[in-house]
């Protein structure tokens, strides 16, 4: 503010009222003292102010970054907290966007409109002041044009506003199109059904769009900008004339016109920028309500205000009359009521969709169940707190995700402070610890973007070694050995039966050799479980599980090529 201050009328008053004592005083008298003095203050007031300047840039700069890192990190918070059911209804390209693009408009705009809007005030003001002191009629001339610029931006505001709105979205839409199509696993799938020519297709129309979205956004300020650059050409033509009639009249000198001419110059720019705030303030609102649809969502999956730490469990587990759904009106799970004793292997079978993965995340609490309850040790997993039931919760999921890190920092992600030895011990009981060492870097190596420096088996027992580091009370393994070959998925299987052995595991089997040892096989339908039972007491009711494990892959007929000669 004291910058602002200093620099506002330092930059704008000063200059004309040097040229005025230049033309009124120092010229006629012949005065070379006074017009060295005054020609010395011309040179040196660039300099003070490109200082003020610079130090005035660097505070607008420092704040509206600050600010702008304390809203990406609160809808980065917010974003965390979110449940599963928020991600798999959203674009990742379009959550990117909005933590990306969005927020440096709000950014750009704030570190703009902000200090600019203050320091034109008080420049438009001080000039104001003095252009009224030098002359009311020309200064009273001069302002007859401003209700019809304040009724152009009235008008344009909404239209600018709109297509804001309209250029984020269709940007969010590109993104999204490129985080789809341009990450391995997309260009695989692509490549794979030579669908290039129609994904390029689908590109160049969405970017197009955005062009013709942009040059209108553009272009909406563009022409209001030049109406009003028209109508301030006007003001000085009269204010030429007219105050020139009064300088032939003796009524003004020759220094004060000049002098209120230059303040003019400075007062229509100064206004201008002004009146084009509420442009970029309605950008950023558009900006903002974009952010703010993120930020205003509810946490479906919040710690309770009485939530208790739940500290070290047996790992007793008991689903009592479970009911969730997805959709209001498709039931996911009904009536699924089980208990797992500590130290159990409890298998989850049956046909995709009928919701044994949903069945498993209800355990960490992923999603919270609909009726029900589900409970650890007896204590209801949305009584305790959120961080320490994950802590007490392992999990390896059939898809394997790896950041583009080191080995080392994959394997330790859930146990930062893990030591060298710590690690390698999980990396030999998952069976990877060997192949880790014939890589050309060992542990250190770096795995690429989603591990793909590793095949499928490598990564699946990485993933493994990331939960053995961890030591949970509690497993949750969905088909965690489908990845590995007939050799490793023995060893993986040994080393699975020595990790279990004081845990307790819900497995979700897709193939029915790896749970034929199961405590308790649990095989559900339609959202409900149907049979329950060991393998061999299964296979002796002759029902759904005898089915799935009797039946062999079936052999069909290849489906005739297709061609869509329209897509090519």
């Amino acid at each position: 503010m004291v910058m602002i201050l200093i620099h506002a009328p330092l930059g704008t008053t000063v200059v004309p009222e040097v040229t005025k004592i230049i033309i009124d005083q120092a010229l006629p008298r012949r005065d070379l003292p006074l017009l060295a003095w005054l020609a010395l203050t011309l040179i040196s007031l660039p300099i003070v102010t490109g200082l003020v300047s610079i130090a005035l840039d660097y505070l607008n700069v420092t704040l509206a970054q600050a600010l702008m890192h304390h809203l990406r990190l609160g809808v980065y918070i917010h974003l965390q907290a979110m449940s599963l059911r928020f991600y798999t209804s959203q674009r990742t390209g379009e959550i990117i966007s909005r933590l990306t693009n969005d927020i440096n408009g709000v950014r750009d705009v704030l570190s703009k409109t902000m200090s600019e809007t203050l320091s034109n005030t008080i420049v438009m003001l001080t000039t104001l002041v003095v252009m009224l002191s030098l002359n009311v009629p020309l200064t009273l001339l001069s302002l007859g044009l401003a209700p019809i610029f304040l009724f152009l931006t009235l008008r344009v505001r909404k239209v600018v506003r709109g297509a804001s709105k309209e250029t984020q979205q269709t940007l969010a839409d590109v993104l999204s199109m490129l985080e789809e199509t341009l990450n391995i696993s997309g260009v695989l799938l692509i490549k794979s059904f030579g669908r290039q020519r129609a994904e390029t297709t689908r590109f160049r129309a969405t970017s197009a769009q955005l062009v013709t979205i942009q040059v209108r956004q553009t272009m909406i300020g563009r022409w209001f900008l030049l109406s009003l650059h028209l109508f301030f050409n006007m003001v000085p033509a009269l204010a030429y004339y007219f105050g020139g009639l009064q300088v032939m009249g003796g009524r003004i000198s020759l220094g004060s016109l000049v002098a209120l001419l230059t303040l003019q110059s400075q007062f229509f720019p100064t206004l201008r920028q002004l009146l084009g705030v509420p442009l970029g303030i309605q950008a950023a609102l558009a900006l903002f309500e974009r952010l703010f649809v993120y930020l205003d969502l509810p946490i479906e999956i919040a710690d309770r205000s009485h939530a208790r730490v739940l500290g070290q469990v047996t790992g007793h587990i008991r689903f009592h009359h479970v009911h969730f759904r997805y959709q209001p009106e498709r039931p996911t799970l009904r009536e699924v009521d089980f208990t797992v004793q500590p130290g159990q292997l409890v298998a989850l079978v049956g046909p995709s969709g009928a919701g044994k993965t949903t069945t498993a995340y209800l355990l960490p609490r992923f999603y919270d169940v609909e009726q029900g309850m589900v409970e650890i040790d007896g204590q209801d997993v949305r009584s305790v707190t959120q961080e320490s039931l994950l802590q007490q919760i392992g999990i390896v999921t059939q898809e394997t995700y790896l950041f583009n890190a080191t080995i080392r920092e994959n394997i330790a992600y859930g146990y930062p402070c893990a030591t060298d030895y710590e690690v390698m011990t999980a990396a030999q009981a998952a069976q990877i610890h060997e192949r880790i060492l014939q890589l050309p870097h060992g542990y250190e190596t770096v795995v690429g973007t989603r591990g793909y420096a590793l095949s499928g088996g490598e990564k699946q027992r990485v993933a493994i070694a990331r939960v053995l580091l961890k030591n949970p009370r509690i497993l949750i393994l969905d088909e965690a050995t489908s990845a590995l070959d007939t050799h490793t998925e023995r060893l993986m299987q040994t080393a699975l039966a020595e990790l279990r052995r004081g845990r307790t595991t819900l497995a979700i089997a897709h193939r029915l050799s790896t749970i034929l040892s199961a405590d308790q096989i649990l095989v559900m339908n339609a959202g409900r479980i149907v049979e329950r039972g060991t393998h061999t007491q299964l296979l002796q009711q002759g029902g759904l599980y005898a089915q799935f494990y009797q039946e062999q892959v079936p052999s069909r007929s290849p489906l005739p090529h297709r061609f869509c000669q329209t897509e090519q």
